[in-house]
């Protein structure tokens, strides 16, 4: 028990070392992260916890609060530090006066102040930033786009979320809500998006996209398959089940990833077209189905793309997984000034 005690002690004290003390935290729709990260990218510690948002966005910020601060206190004890925490969080945040605008997972902390909240609860500095905007930097720190400086990163899940990074910075717009990559518009008459748009990359191309479609499929007498895995009940066909009947070589199931994959792919074109990226990094959930979209994606690029910001992108899979979203919010907290 003494070693055990001893080694504890030992590690804290190693952490406590560290300059700056990072703290990552993403905020997800389904699970919360926090990591203690090293100035060089390393991933000390983790814990993860699952997202409550039912008794509201109010109640479930106190809740982050709690845990944060005993995540602080059980980390450097009584030890001070120089601590520095950076938090990405889904939905445009207004950089400059950290307000969250129209949060998808948590629509009544519209017009919310994050950061001021936050920093009359925890007394350390804090940077916020948009999730995917987090994934992006996390992975151009220690990820798929390591050593760019030209990049865009894109997030398949729910929803489709994005960032752009130019000459090394994230691409923040005149408000801090730039990067909305899910909201390119595809088809000005398509389906109905949450953003209150029509046909955006994000109705097709994410989790409810791929559901949208497997959906019409079945509706129209295809997609036996994908029914019969989710138990003959359209209500509970979901992106992850047509993704298992995917990969059990069901025709309608890798169809629809191939459709996806060509409303992506004209996504892709115009950020390779606007940006001239070196790399495109793709992660979230969705990337999972990577071999049965890519393909169709890629072909669009290279049909409908211009020669020459063509030829010089890489369209890869993101590298960093889970950590992806702890990693770029530490990241944003190491560079605050």
């Amino acid at each position: 028990m003494a070693s055990a005690i001893n080694a504890d002690a030992t590690t804290r004290e190693a952490r406590m070392n560290l300059k700056p003390f990072l703290i990552g935290v993403d905020v997800g729709g389904t699970n919360i992260r926090m990591g203690i990260v090293t100035p060089d990218g390393g991933i000390v510690k983790r814990i993860q916890y699952p997202t409550d948002a039912s008794r509201g966005g109010l109640a479930m910020m106190e809740s982050l609060v709690s845990r944060l601060q005993d995540f602080i206190k059980g980390e450097a004890g009584g030890i001070q530090p120089e601590i520095r925490i950076g938090i990405g969080i889904a939905g445009p945040v207004d950089m400059r006066r950290g307000i969250l605008i129209v949060p998808p997972n948590l629509p009544d902390l519209h017009g919310f102040p994050l950061k001021a909240f936050l920093q009359e609860r925890i007394l350390y500095p804090i940077a916020i930033e948009n999730d995917a905007n987090a994934f992006t930097l996390g992975e151009g720190w220690k990820g798929a786009a390591r050593g760019s400086l030209d990049y865009c990163g894109i997030t398949l899940g729910t929803g489709v979320g994005g960032g752009i990074v130019v000459a090394g910075k994230i691409l923040h717009g005149a408000g801090g809500m730039g990067g909305e990559v899910g909201h390119i518009v595809l088809n000005p008459e398509g389906p109905l998006c949450g953003c209150g748009g029509k046909g955006c990359l994000e109705v097709y191309a994410s989790g409810n996209g791929i559901r949208g479609m497997a959906r019409k499929a079945i509706e129209k007498g295809e997609g036996k398959g994908i029914l019969k895995r989710s138990g003959g009940d359209l209500r509970k066909v979901t992106s992850e089940e047509v993704f298992k009947a995917a990969r059990e070589g069901d025709e309608t199931a890798l169809h629809v990833f191939k459709e996806m994959g060509g409303y992506l792919g004209l996504g892709l074109v115009n950020l390779v077209n606007l940006f001239n990226p070196e790399k495109i990094v793709i992660g979230g959930k969705v990337s999972r189905a990577w071999d049965y979209f890519i393909g169709s994606a890629i072909e669009v690029v290279d049909q409908r793309a211009m020669k020459g910001q063509r030829e010089r992108v890489e369209i890869v899979q993101g590298e960093c997984g889970d950590d992806a979203g702890i990693l770029g919010a530490a990241y944003t907290a190491l560079k605050l000034e």
